[in-house]
């Protein structure tokens, strides 16, 4: 049952994603500068608060396609544990 909630926000909040990235693509400077600040917070928060949201291909493609709101997905998925968490190995 919690699962579909998951999936319903998740949905939701592609279809918020798309539309501002609908609104950004007509003004391409607007999405250019919402693209880089996000890129640029995403290295401040690994940097300075440690989140551990592993820097890769995928992750900087959805803060850099998606801006602010690609980088509250992931920062969303990450402290719940859904994705783009490292995995810890215990010895």
């Amino acid at each position: 049952m919690a699962r579909q909630y998951v999936e319903l926000g998740t949905l939701i909040l592609a279809l918020v994603a798309l539309w501002l990235l609908f609104v950004f693509i007509q003004n391409p400077i607007a999405l250019l500068v919402n693209s880089v600040f996000a890129i640029v917070l995403l290295l401040l928060l690994n940097m300075i608060f440690r989140v551990g949201i592993p820097i890769n291909i995928l992750t900087v493609l959805i803060v850099a396609i998606g801006g602010l709101v690609g980088l509250l997905l992931i920062l969303l998925f990450r402290f719940s544990n859904v994705a783009f968490y490292t995995a810890v190995h215990e010895k």
